[in-house]
């Protein structure tokens, strides 16, 4: 887990804030990451109180853009965890769900990955739950939720997002 006392080892930061509450960040190979939180009241619209703290948790890779083969980095991890924890500073009561990209077959990989970065910062703070939507064509679609514990919807969400899983898996 991620302590805030110990020895820095997490890349520099920055915040934007606008649509999407963004934080930027360039790794020592060059590469430079947008990860987002996007407003997305739409995922919790039928509990009211919710809704306008809702936000959909979204990697961008910015430069170099393409198919270029990225570089395996040890410090992302721990960096991506720092920016969580900043997040949920200013957006105590909020909830964060990752829809993972199931594009190009890779979502099992992109998993994992997810949630080793949550395990970084989740300890007693922050709890996470996971579900799975098969589509139409028999594919998995992952997604993760992540909440504070003491959000006083905790319940109220946990059950309806277990709800939408359930409701849409074919």
């Amino acid at each position: 887990m991620l302590d805030d006392s110990s020895i820095k080892n997490y890349y520099d930061f920055e915040f934007q804030d606008g649509n999407d509450k963004s934080y930027f960040f360039e790794t020592k190979n060059g590469y430079f990451y947008q990860i987002k939180f996007k407003e997305s009241s739409y995922l919790f619209s039928p509990i009211k109180t919710i809704s306008p703290n809702s936000f959909e948790f979204v990697v961008d890779l910015v430069y170099p853009q393409g198919n270029s083969k990225v570089i395996l980095d040890s410090v992302i991890p721990s960096t991506v965890a720092a920016i969580f924890k900043d997040f949920f500073k200013s957006n105590g009561l909020g909830t964060v769900v990752y829809i993972i990209d199931s594009s190009d077959s890779r979502q099992s990989a992109r998993k994992r990955k997810f949630d080793s970065w949550v395990e970084l910062f989740k300890g007693d703070d922050f709890f996470k739950v996971d579900a799975e939507i098969i589509d139409l064509e028999k594919n998995k679609i992952y997604s993760s939720l992540i909440i504070k514990t003491d959000n006083p919807n905790f319940n109220e969400i946990i059950k309806y997002f277990g709800s939408l899983s359930s409701t849409y898996s074919k």
